[in-house]
């Protein structure tokens, strides 16, 4: 079972450890961007590392509340598996957990957003199969939706 824990002194170098695919890198970027977006917007960026047991396998980067939009949604900004752990079935597992994580923000959200490379149709059929919807375009990416 996986589980999410905050970016801290402690593994930070698990999280930046994790790398997905070379043909993955244009649907994501690397970890230490997405830490570095985290210090830069930090008052509502929220870093996290994914573990199955002991091993760092992923990395989860949401926004909540993201800039002044207020607490009714929460941003999914960054999602990975780590090449070394992809093709076990651990994408919808982490997907639950990170879910699960926004479920239980106070105040809770009332939706998910996230948006999507067009091209990386795997990520585009698990996010659908959780029950996100949207074809609004930003920045050239897909936009998603999903009711918590």
């Amino acid at each position: 079972m996986l589980t999410l824990e905050p970016v801290t002194p402690d593994n930070y170098e698990a999280a930046l450890a994790l790398k997905v695919r070379p043909d993955q890198e244009p649907f994501v970027a690397p970890v230490v961007n997405s830490l570095a977006d985290a210090y830069v917007w930090r008052h509502g960026a929220i870093p996290l590392v994914a573990r199955d047991g002991e091993a760092a396998v992923g990395f989860v980067l949401l926004y909540y509340p993201f800039e002044d939009e207020g607490t009714d949604k929460i941003t999914l900004v960054r999602f990975m598996l780590d090449q070394q752990h992809q093709g076990r079935g651990l994408g919808p597992e982490l997907l639950t957990a990170t879910l699960e994580y926004a479920r239980a923000l106070q105040p809770r959200p009332a939706r998910v957003k996230l948006s999507v490379v067009p091209e990386n149709r795997h990520a585009q059929r698990l996010y659908e199969q959780f029950g996100f919807a949207g074809n609004e375009v930003e920045h050239g990416e897909r936009v998603m939706w999903c009711d918590l």
